[in-house]
C-alpha cells in the first residue's frame, strides 16, 4: 500500500475550490451543519434529556385513519399541557407510544390520567343527556368569563360555549326542572361525567357504600347540598351493587341487568375470578377524590339548576366546577378539564399498558458517555484506516469528510426538530460507518491506478466505485423503507436518521470527497 500511495500529494493550487461538488459541499456544510447547530441546536429525546415512555394500549385494532385521529387528539391534550419536547407515535395497529421529556411527578400523573381517559363528556338531568362533547364550540379560560378558582368556596369553574343544538337539547330536557314546593323553588341538578361507564355495574363494600350513601357536593360542606347514592345511580345510568362477597345471586343479577362490566374498589377482597369466568370485565377504580363512588362512575361535577334555565329558552353558556382546597391542585384539575373538553373524545378506549421513566440527571451522564464513546470510535476507525493505507494524508481525508457527514446530518436534525434519542444515534453510527466503507471503496478504485487491465483510465475507475455505492444505498433504503412505512416507533427514528445519513452521504460528501480525491493525485 506504501507503492500505491507514494505519490499521493497535495495539488498547490486552489482550483480545487472552484469545482461545483467541492463548492456544493462546502455550502451544505456551513448552511446545513454549523450554523443550524450553532443557531437552533439540537433537540435530544427522553434518553438523554430524561422524562417518561408510555406504551398506550387500545381496546381493539384500529385502521390507519382512526390511528391518526387517535394520535391527533393525544397529541393536542399533551399539547394542552404546554409541553414542549413531546413525541406521539403508532405502535402497530393497537399501541401508541408517547415521549414526554422532562415530565416528572405529579405532573407526570395528571398527564397519564388524560392520556388514559377517552374524553367522553355528558352532562345528565334527571337520567336525561342534556349535553355531550360534541356540543362544546369554545372553551373559555379568561376570568372575565367565570374561568378560575375561588379560595372562600374552595371551587374551581371552567365555563364553556355550547352550539345552537346542543343549547336547543339543554333547553328541552332542563325545561320544567324547577318546582315550587311548599312555596319554595327546588330544581334538580345537572350532573357532569367524563368517561361515564355504559352496560356497567358497580359493586362497593357496605361500610364504603354506608359511608358514601349521601355525599356533599363540596366535601366537609354541609351547606353546599348533597346527593344520594340513589340520585347517582340514575343520572350515571350505572347499577350500583352494596356487597361484601361475590355471590351467585349477584352473577344472576348482573346477567339479568345485561351488564358488561363491573366497576370494583382497587384492593378490594372480592373474587375477582369468578367475574372473570361469568364473562364480565372488571375495571378496578382508586380513591381519587374525596368519594370513591365519584371516581367509579366518572362524575365530575354537580351543579343546581336555576329557573332561568329551566325556562326552555336555550342557553349558549354552561360551566362544569370542582372542589380544590389549594390554587395548585385547581390548577392543575382546571387544565385537565381544558384538555379533554378541548380536545374531544377519543374513537377508541385505551389504557396505560406500561411506563418507563428517566431522570434528567441519568440522561445528562448518559449523553456524556455516548459523545465519549462516539469520540473514541472515530479515532479507532480513524486508525485503522491509517493503518490500511499507511499515510496521514489521505487517512485524514476520509476522517475529515466522515466528521463533516456527521456535522451536516446533526445540522439537518436541527431543523426539522427531530429529537436525538439512542435509535437516532444508532441511525448516525449506521451511516457514518457506510460512509467509510464508500470512501475506501472509491479510494481503493482510484489507487488501483494501472494494475487492472480493465478500466485503466481515472474515470473508468470512479465509475467502479460509485457503481459500488450506489448499489449498496439503493440496498440501504429498500431496508430501511418499511421501517418508515409501517412506523415501528424507535425504529422509525433509526430509518429516517440512516436515509438522511446515506442522502448527505452519496449526494453531497462523496462526489465531493472523489473530487479532492483526484486532484490531490
Amino acid at each position: 500500500m506504501d507503492d500505491e500511495c507514494g505519490d499521493f500529494e497535495m495539488v498547490g493550487n486552489t482550483k480545487i475550490l472552484k469545482d461545483w461538488r467541492v463548492r456544493i459541499f462546502i455550502l451544505a456544510l456551513i448552511f446545513l451543519g454549523i450554523i443550524p447547530l450553532a443557531l437552533i441546536g439540537l433537540r435530544f429525546g427522553m434518553d438523554f434529556s430524561g422524562g417518561s415512555l408510555i406504551y398506550l394500549q387500545l381496546e381493539k385494532p384500529v385502521d390507519e385513519a382512526t390511528m391518526d385521529t387517535m394520535v391527533s387528539i393525544l397529541q393536542a391534550r399533551l399539547n394542552g399541557f404546554g409541553l414542549k419536547d413531546i413525541s406521539v407515535r403508532p405502535v402497530g395497529d393497537q399501541y401508541i407510544m408517547v415521549s414526554v421529556s422532562g415530565a416528572s411527578g405529579s405532573n407526570l400523573d395528571a398527564i397519564k390520567d388524560v392520556l388514559a381517559k377517552q374524553g367522553k363528556f355528558e352532562a345528565i338531568i334527571d337520567g336525561q343527556i342534556a349535553l355531550t362533547g360534541e356540543d362544546i364550540i369554545q372553551v373559555k379560560t379568561d376570568p372575565q368569563s367565570g374561568y378560575g378558582w375561588s379560595a372562600s368556596l374552595q371551587q374551581w369553574r371552567v365555563p364553556f360555549d355550547l352550539s345552537g343544538s346542543g343549547a336547543a337539547r339543554f333547553a328541552d330536557v332542563a325545561e320544567g326542572k324547577c318546582r315550587k314546593v311548599e312555596g319554595e323553588i327546588k330544581c334538580d341538578k345537572i350532573y357532569m361525567f367524563i368517561d361515564r361507564p355504559e352496560n356497567a355495574a358497580i359493586l362497593i363494600p357496605t361500610a364504603l357504600y354506608n359511608k358514601e350513601k349521601y355525599m356533599y357536593l363540596v366535601p366537609g360542606n354541609p351547606n353546599s347540598g348533597y346527593i344520594s347514592v340513589e340520585d347517582l345511580e340514575k343520572n350515571a345510568m350505572v347499577k350500583i351493587i352494596p356487597t361484601d362477597n361475590i355471590t351467585n345471586a349477584i352473577i344472576n343479577e348482573l346477567k339479568s341487568a345485561n351488564v358488561t362490566t363491573v366497576i370494583i374498589p382497587e384492593n378490594s377482597t372480592y373474587y375477582i375470578e369468578l367475574l372473570n369466568q361469568s364473562g364480565f370485565q372488571v375495571i378496578t377504580k382508586s380513591k381519587v377524590g374525596e368519594y370513591w363512588l365519584w371516581d367509579a362512575t366518572g362524575l365530575k361535577s354537580v351543579l343546581n339548576l336555576t329557573p332561568g334555565v329551566t325556562s326552555g329558552e336555550p342557553v349558549t353558556t354552561a360551566v362544569i366546577e370542582g372542589h380544590a382546597t389549594s390554587l395548585e391542585e385547581a390548577k392543575k384539575e382546571m387544565t385537565k378539564m381544558v384538555v379533554i373538553l378541548r380536545s374531544g373524545k377519543l374513537p377508541v378506549k385505551l389504557s396505560i399498558a406500561t411506563t418507563m421513566e428517566v431522570s434528567p440527571t441519568l440522561g445528562r451522564q448518559f449523553l456524556g458517555y455516548v459523545g465519549w464513546i462516539g469520540l473514541l470510535a472515530w479515532v479507532v476507525v480513524g486508525l485503522i484506516v491509517f493503518v490500511k493505507y499507511r499515510h496521514p494524508k489521505l487517512s485524514a481525508l476520509i476522517m475529515a469528510n466522515n466528521l463533516s457527514e456527521i456535522i451536516i446530518i446533526l445540522g439537518i436534525a436541527a431543523i426539522i426538530r427531530w429529537e436525538i434519542d439512542l435509535a437516532a444515534l444508532a441511525g448516525i453510527i449506521a451511516a457514518v460507518g457506510t460512509g467509510v466503507d464508500h470512501m475506501i471503496v472509491i479510494s481503493d478504485e482510484i489507487l488501483s491506478g494501472g494494475k487492472r487491465k480493465e478500466e485503466t483510465s481515472f474515470l473508468g475507475r470512479i465509475k467502479r466505485a460509485f457503481g459500488i455505492i450506489f448499489a449498496a444505498a439503493a440496498t440501504t433504503t429498500a431496508a430501511m423503507l418499511p421501517l418508515i412505512t409501517l412506523g415501528f416507533g424507535l425504529m422509525k427514528g433509526f430509518a429516517i436518521t440512516t436515509l438522511i445519513g446515506l442522502a448527505v452521504g452519496v449526494l453531497i460528501a462523496r462526489p465531493a470527497f472523489a473530487r479532492i480525491l483526484e486532484e490531490f493525485l
